[in-house]
């Protein structure tokens, strides 16, 4: 088999089906019996960035409540602690219970 076919395809598979729009929003995220108020870094239909003032657990389902009456059904899946003060927490999109029609208009990226 040619190895740069096999390049071309590994790099391919990596790829995001959705692409990261940079927004900043407030927010709250809220899970069992908490929650924070954070700020969006970036979104996409299948995710959502968010800073948060706190650290949680990972695997974790959430609640994101973005202006606009946006509300997210999440999964935690990744987590970076910034500082002893601030983390960034990826969240992939299960549902969006409210507001999707406004999500959509949020997470559009237009192609050139």
């Amino acid at each position: 088999m040619d190895q740069s076919h096999t390049g071309r395809q590994n790099v391919h598979s990596f790829k995001r089906w959705f692409l990261r729009r940079k927004v900043s929003l407030p927010c709250w995220v809220s899970w069992q019996d908490r929650q924070v108020r954070g700020k969006t870094v970036d979104v996409s239909y299948a995710g959502v960035g968010v800073l948060l003032s706190e650290a949680i657990d990972v695997n974790v389902e959430a609640l994101v409540q973005v202006p606009e009456g946006i509300q997210l059904r999440a999964r935690l899946v990744y987590l970076h602690q910034e500082n002893s003060e601030r983390c960034l927490v990826g969240c992939k999109i299960e549902l969006i219970e409210r507001g999707e029609q406004q999500w959509s208009n949020l997470c559009y990226v237009p192609r050139w």
